[in-house]
């Protein structure tokens, strides 16, 4: 008897695999990315972490654009990111 089937993701910034739950899809629309999209919602689709750093680095390295095969305008990516700040805030060691 098989077991439940876990679609399994990797990340575009970090190259982590996990389970599809672990990640946020962003999605290609024209020039506009969106972020926390489901399979329904038409356009190429990229994983990243549930990390702040990860959506940096997606952005800043170009991971994100590579997988999505174009790029974002100049205030999708500030809306990304501003999206992913809010979403993920970082945790302070002090």
């Amino acid at each position: 008897m098989r077991g439940n089937h876990v679609p399994l993701r990797t990340c575009v910034a970090c190259r982590t695999k996990g389970s599809q739950k672990d990640f946020v899809r962003v999605t290609r629309r024209a020039d506009q990315l969106i972020a926390g999209t489901s399979r329904e919602v038409g356009g190429r689709g990229a994983y990243l972490c549930r990390k702040l750093e990860c959506f940096e680095m997606g952005l800043d390295r170009g991971g994100l654009e590579r997988s999505l095969k174009g790029r974002g305008s100049k205030g999708s990516k500030a809306d990304l990111l501003e999206w992913a700040t809010a979403e993920f805030p970082t945790v302070s060691t002090t």
